[in-house]
Order: C-alpha cells, then sequence, then structure tokens
C-alpha cells in the first residue's frame, strides 16, 4: 500500500501548484485592469513635450529661416492629473521667445498644475558677416560685408539682414572674417576731428544756409554737439553734427 500511496501523493501536489499559480495570474490580470484606468488618467509626458515644441517652434519660426526645437527636460516619470482641457505653453518671467531656454506648460482645468520644460533650441537666418578681416575705426563698406547663415541664438545683440544698413558705419571693434557684425559691433562715423575746418549751417533740416566758416575745437559724430570757433567772429559756439565737416547752429 505505501508503494501505491506515493505516486498518488505526488500528483496531489502538482495539482495544488497549478492552481495556486492559476490563482496568482488571475490576480495579476485583475490587478492590471485594476490599474489601467488609473494610468489613462495620468498626463503623458510626450503629450507636454508636444505641448513646448509646437509652441516654441510657432513663436519663432516667423523670424528666423530654420528652426529646430526639441524639449530636453521633460521627466518620463512624472505622475499628473490628465488635464481636462488644453494645454497651455508660455515663455517664463516676461522673456522673448527668441531669447528663451525654458518653456511653461500648464493645465488650467480641474486639477491644475504646471511644468517648466528645458529646450534645445536652434534658429537660423541669413544675417550681414564681415567679408573680411576689419580693423577698429574702420569705415564700412559695401566689399566688407557679405551674408551667410548662422544661428542667431548664439549671437549677442542685434544682427542685420541688410548690409546697406551698415555702409558707412565705423567698426568699434575689429571684426575677423565671416563674424556676424551686430549692432555692439559698430557706431556712426566721427564726422568732425578736433582742429578740422568746418561749414557752420543755419536753419532746420529743410532750408539750412551757409552762415559762415568754422574750425572744430572737439571731435563728434551725427548728432554730437560740440564747441567751434567762428572764424568770422572769433567767438567760440556751440553747434551739432550734421554731416562731414558740417556743423549746425540754430537761429
Amino acid at each position: 500500500m505505501s508503494r501505491n500511496a506515493a505516486p498518488g501523493s505526488t500528483r496531489g501536489s502538482g495539482s495544488a501548484l497549478r492552481a495556486s499559480s492559476a490563482w496568482r495570474l488571475a490576480v495579476g490580470l485583475l490587478a492590471l485592469a485594476a490599474a489601467s484606468p488609473a494610468a489613462a488618467e495620468r498626463q503623458s509626458p510626450e503629450t507636454i513635450r508636444e505641448a513646448a515644441e509646437a509652441f516654441l517652434t510657432a513663436e519663432l519660426e516667423d523670424a528666423f529661416d530654420e528652426v529646430r526645437v526639441e524639449a530636453r527636460g521633460v521627466d518620463s516619470r512624472l505622475n499628473l492629473d490628465r488635464c481636462d482641457g488644453e494645454l497651455q505653453a508660455f515663455v517664463p518671467h516676461g522673456r522673448s521667445a527668441q531669447r528663451a531656454s525654458t518653456v511653461g506648460v500648464e493645465c488650467s482645468g480641474d486639477a491644475p498644475w504646471t511644468v517648466y520644460v528645458r529646450m534645445e533650441v536652434e534658429a537660423r537666418a541669413e544675417m550681414v558677416v564681415a567679408q573680411r578681416s576689419v580693423r577698429r575705426g574702420h569705415r564700412l563698406s559695401a566689399g566688407d560685408l557679405t551674408l551667410a547663415p548662422r544661428d542667431a541664438r548664439r549671437i549677442r545683440g542685434d544682427f542685420y539682414r541688410d548690409p546697406e544698413r551698415l555702409i558707412g558705419q565705423e567698426a568699434r571693434r575689429g571684426l575677423r572674417e565671416g563674424q556676424p557684425v551686430t549692432g555692439n559691433d559698430v557706431q556712426p562715423p566721427m564726422l568732425v576731428q578736433r582742429g578740422d575746418r568746418v561749414d557752420i549751417v543755419a536753419g532746420g533740416n529743410n532750408s539750412l544756409r551757409i552762415s559762415g566758416g568754422g574750425r572744430a575745437l572737439e571731435r563728434g559724430r551725427e548728432g554730437d554737439r560740440i564747441r567751434v570757433e567762428n572764424l568770422d567772429s572769433g567767438r567760440e559756439i556751440q553747434a551739432q553734427v550734421v554731416d562731414e565737416g558740417r556743423v549746425r547752429v540754430g537761429l
């Protein structure tokens, strides 16, 4: 009898194990089924990335020739309530979209939240660059300038798209070949040097008349007020620089 009992005991144990495994599988499936609705009620990090990228791309694409935007700061482990309204993206702290490195994404629904996303941006534009090396103080000509594409986000200061706007300007500092020319790199030229003979004119912009000759006692750029000696009277007067070798006095 003992030899016949052993096989029966083994079959009973196997049945119990199979029943236990089936029970654990059933419990696991029930748990997954219960968790699925809850997971569906969470906000997908991918939707936050998409909202941030779409917003910043739309803000930049009209200002630049080529824009590449990538949201890099969204944690895949975010556990936020699914927004029951539209996601709204914005540039935080009142900054310009052209200089933004972070975008906020907010939900203003029944369970509001806000996430700040770090952005990686490249915005390329065709801009004025130095066609050759230029020394400080050089007055720019058409041959000094050309157009080339550059990443505008890496440029400090305002860049130029039209070389004509820079012709006649003076280089505030030396420029390297291929270097973008910005508003920080140029200034109005020095039109009058100390000791220069100048024409003194009187009247407004629309009715100037020569009132005499003078000698500049100071140097000046367009719009500067400088001291001038009136050579006819020998008197020192204050006059405004209006052009190369020309100053204006009021009537």
